[in-house]
């Protein structure tokens, strides 16, 4: 059975929304929250600037069946969108091995 890793950098004011999507899917397995910080494309050219480059951002991480890819990835964006700029983005990595502790 492949297993994925959803990897997704979203804006902090959204999480509360994006988690309760998540939670109706059913058998969602649970997820991972940390925190980010990051800049995209824009900051490219104003890089000695001496203000912080960096936003504040939340990082999902989500193991799962390949076939619970396209609901969580369905969600997320569907949340996690506002159409601004630095919405975020949306990793799928496949994982090679889990071990549980």
């Amino acid at each position: 059975m492949d297993r994925k890793l959803i990897i997704a950098i979203v804006q902090p004011f959204l999480v509360d929304k994006i988690v309760a999507a998540l939670e109706a899917i059913e058998h969602f397995p649970g997820i991972t929250l940390t925190e980010a910080e990051g800049f995209g494309k824009k900051r490219k050219n104003s890089l000695d600037s001496p203000i912080n480059p960096f936003h504040p951002k939340k990082q999902i991480e989500i193991a799962v069946v390949e076939e619970m890819v396209e609901p969580i990835v369905n969600a997320i964006n569907k949340n996690a969108h506002t159409g601004k700029l630095g919405d975020g983005m949306i990793f799928i990595l496949p994982i090679e091995q889990t071990i549980r502790i």
